[in-house]
């Protein structure tokens, strides 16, 4: 009964590492998070970040350019189609396939 507790919470902490994580990405503040942006906003580990984004592949988009320090950046799928626009996306995924 205790390893079966144990199982549950963990579950739930990775689900709340989630949430959290969404949370932070979908921060209206910003477009782009970097990793570490995200552990200052949220108080968990880069570990818990990386695992929780794992989770997450479906929902999570990672910028094809980093950020200035050269850090990975992420958002989630919603923000981005909210604060990009289609034109932007469009421009986006061309230079992609050009560069």
């Amino acid at each position: 009964m205790n390893q079966e507790t144990h199982a549950n919470s963990n579950g739930s902490s990775a689900a709340q590492a989630k949430q959290l994580v969404v949370g932070a990405l979908e921060d209206s503040r910003y477009d782009w998070r970097s990793l570490d942006g995200v552990a200052q906003q949220t108080g968990l580990t880069l570990d818990e970040i990386r695992h929780a984004i794992d989770g997450l592949q479906d929902e999570i988009v990672r910028s094809s350019v980093p950020d200035e320090k050269g850090r990975e950046l992420y958002t989630t799928r919603k923000h981005y189609r909210e604060t990009h626009g289609l034109g932007s996306r469009i421009l986006a995924a061309l230079s992609d396939k050009v560069a």
